[in-house]
This record gives C-alpha cells, sequence and structure tokens, in this order.
C-alpha cells in the first residue's frame, strides 16, 4: 500500500508502442507469484492492444499405496516386500490470443474491454506399483515375485471464447496491477481413456490389481488366457463433452512489465 500510495503518483501508464510481459500474482497463497500463465501484450496505440498468452501446468505427486511388510519365503526365510508408490501426473498447455481497447482512465489507471479465444490439450497419468508372481511356478515363492505398475492416462481438449472487461494499475512507471473478468463459452472433449498393465502376466496372477476399479478398463479375454482393454470414453461415465457457458473471474492479480 505504500509503494501504491507514494512512489505512484507520477507513474505513466503506456502511450502506443510498447510491449509487456505479465504473470499471476496471488498474495496471500503460499506460492505468491505463479508462471503457470504467461501473457505478452503489444500496444498498438494508446486505445488498443494485442494480447497472446502461454499456458503450461505441470503437477506430480507421489504417494505410498503400500507399506514394507515382512512375510516367509518359501524356503521359511522372512524377507521384506517392498514399499509401493502411486504416481500422479498432470499437465496443461495451452494458446490463448485475444484483442483489448482500452479506455481514458487517468494517467495510472487503464480499464478496458477485449474478446479472447483460447484452445489447451491436458493429460492426467496414473501408474500404481504392485508386486507379485508372473508365472504360477512363483507364486508360492515370494522371493521371486517382481515390482510391475499398471498405468492409466487421460487426455482432454478444451476450446473457449469470452468476453472480457479489465483494469490496470500502474503503481510505479512501467509496472502495474491488473484484474479482470467476463463471460466466456468453452468445451471440454474427452479422450478415450488408455490403460496398460507394464507386464501382462504378473496382471493374471494379480488379485489386487484384478480387483482395482481405478484400472478396471483392463479385462480377461473370451479365452481367459490374457489381459486386454475395454474401450471406455472418458472417466467413465459416458460424457464424451462438457459444455459451460457463465462469469469468468480470474482469483489472481496480474503482475506485468511494461518495456
Amino acid at each position: 500500500m505504500a509503494l501504491v500510495t507514494t512512489s505512484g503518483a507520477y507513474a505513466q501508464k503506456f502511450q502506443g508502442g510498447e510491449k509487456n510481459i505479465e504473470v499471476e500474482f496471488t498474495p496471500l497463497s503460499g506460492n505468491p507469484v505463479s508462471l503457470n500463465g504467461i501473457r505478452f501484450r503489444m500496444f498498438n496505440s494508446e486505445t488498443s492492444a494485442i494480447r497472446i498468452g502461454l499456458i503450461l501446468n505441470n503437477n506430480k505427486v507421489t504417494t505410498v499405496n503400500s507399506q514394507q511388510t515382512k512375510t516367509q519365503s518359501s524356503d521359511n526365510k522372512v524377507i521384506i516386500l517392498p514399499e509401493l508408490y502411486d504416481y500422479e501426473t498432470s499437465s496443461n498447455i495451452g494458446l490463448s490470443a485475444g484483442y483489448e481497447m482500452h479506455f481514458t482512465g487517468t494517467d495510472r489507471l487503464s480499464p478496458y474491454v477485449g474478446g479472447q479465444i483460447s484452445f489447451s490439450t491436458g493429460k492426467e497419468v496414473l501408474e500404481r506399483e504392485f508386486h507379485n508372481a508372473n508365472n504360477a511356478d512363483d507364486q508360492p515363492k515370494p522371493e521371486n515375485w517382481q515390482t510391475w505398475s499398471m498405468t492409466r492416462t487421460q487426455k482432454t481438449s478444451n476450446l473457449g471464447i469470452a468476453v472480457l472487461a479489465g483494469v490496470d494499475f500502474y503503481f510505479v512507471d512501467n509496472f502495474y496491477l491488473g484484474a479482470e473478468m467476463g463471460l466466456g463459452f468453452q468445451t471440454m472433449s474427452y479422450k478415450d481413456r488408455e490403460t496398460e498393465a507394464g507386464n501382462a502376466d504378473a496382471w493374471k496372477y494379480s488379485a489386487a490389481a484384478q480387483g482395482d476399479a481405478d484400472f478396471d478398463q483392463a479385462v480377461w479375454n473370451d479365452e481367459g488366457t490374457a489381459v486386454e482393454y475395454r474401450t471406455i470414453i472418458g472417466d467413465g461415465d459416458g460424457n464424451f463433452k462438457e459444455r459451460s457457458f457463465g462469469v469468468l473471474v480470474q482469483p489472481t492479480l496480474r503482475l506485468g512489465w511494461l518495456f
């Protein structure tokens, strides 16, 4: 507040011909400056700007799904079965392009309206580890068991169109804070779910893997001799597309640098 009140007394906004880069700014969160989205703007004049945005998100969470356990080997020795993990990864990449029309405002305040179209693709991957035999002879021999994994992949695509209204406040020369909201429409398309067993032979001898609801796409073939995969659209509820229309509110401030 002190910075805005004192240093911003003589701040100037753009005049036309400038460019700027901005990032999201969440002052009360654990990660106050986020680089999940970067936007580039080019000001054609004092009243107009072209905007291009890049969305790039990637997140990975590792959790323990089974602790180490002791068991007896086939020759009555104590062995330790390993700790097993879940790996959950989500990623999203997208581009947006739009146009802004700015109003007079004041030397420090620049209100605007505009429009934007965006497209993004996303992917969520769940990999889960199992530990068991991969043949009938090794079922009673835990010392010969192997660690293997099941993987489930879900891909999506998103198309959005929005009418926007926002404001930039220049608290010092060439730096501003901005907020934005709008009215938008978007459609999300779900691809077929993809499931794969890292070791198909081990899947046959794993009651845990065959009974796991997260991988219910994997089933026995008609002969009961091998694993195959049913076709499942999206998350399995039958939805191929989701559409939404309504008010868009950006929950973060935008921190921008004019150059």
